[in-house]
């Protein structure tokens, strides 16, 4: 591994080469070669990640628990964490076993490497290096949700509402070919239930399945 390069892309010189090291030893390659892996650095920092992740939120919205909790659930998710480790191409110094190498890094994987540099960066250089590296990573996630919030999956909140219930969205596409217009209706069961209108397909359907779980709560 290149530590110089990591260094730079971590935006952390470590006085304890060691950490760094550690962060990037995969369990299977740590049982290959006898060496400690980075799974009790993974530990150390989702604690420390959601802390910080919980401390951002709380002074940047002003909203209630339930809200905040969605948001920080959004921010330490394994897509958001696996995507921000390959923009900032961590995951190419991650060291697997033989069989590993044949693949490229699990999304999982990766989301743990983010955690085990958050636990270096703690154990090496205190809350402030870890909050850096936080702060810097999820950057552009934490200002999306300041600009557009969080999305509502409404179709995955209606199926969860009706469990094993048949929803069938039926969309159809409207107006001119140059400004179209897509029209959605809910059917449970056989029965329609809702409707929506978007400019896209999957505005559509989002909207009609938040109108149908509003219809059913009046139910």
């Amino acid at each position: 591994m290149n530590r110089e390069q990591v260094e730079k892309i971590i935006g952390h010189k470590f006085a304890n080469k060691a950490f760094l090291d550690t962060a990037f030893v995969h369990s299977s390659y740590a049982n290959e070669k006898s060496v400690e892996s980075n799974e009790r650095l993974e530990y150390l920092g989702d604690a420390v990640l959601e802390l910080l992740v919980t401390d951002k939120l709380y002074k940047i919205f002003n909203l209630p628990e339930g809200k905040l909790t969605k948001y920080r659930a959004s921010l330490v998710s394994e897509p958001t964490l696996s995507f921000v480790i390959s923009q900032l191409g961590l995951d190419k110094f991650l060291l697997r076993g033989k069989g590993e190498q044949k693949t490229q890094p699990t999304s999982a994987e990766k989301c743990d490497l983010f955690e085990a540099v958050v636990g270096a960066l703690y154990l090496d250089g205190g809350i402030e290096a870890s909050r850096k590296f936080v702060d810097e990573s999820l950057g552009d996630a934490i200002e999306k949700l300041k600009a557009e919030g969080l999305e509502e999956n409404a179709k995955s909140m209606l199926q969860e509402m009706l469990k094993n219930q048949r929803i069938v969205y039926s969309t159809t596409k409207h107006g001119e070919s140059h400004n179209p217009f897509y029209k959605c209706t809910v059917i449970v069961n056989g029965n329609l239930c809702g409707y929506g209108e978007g400019k896209n397909k999957k505005t559509a359907e989002q909207i009609a399945a938040k109108n149908t779980i509003s219809i059913l709560k009046k139910a």
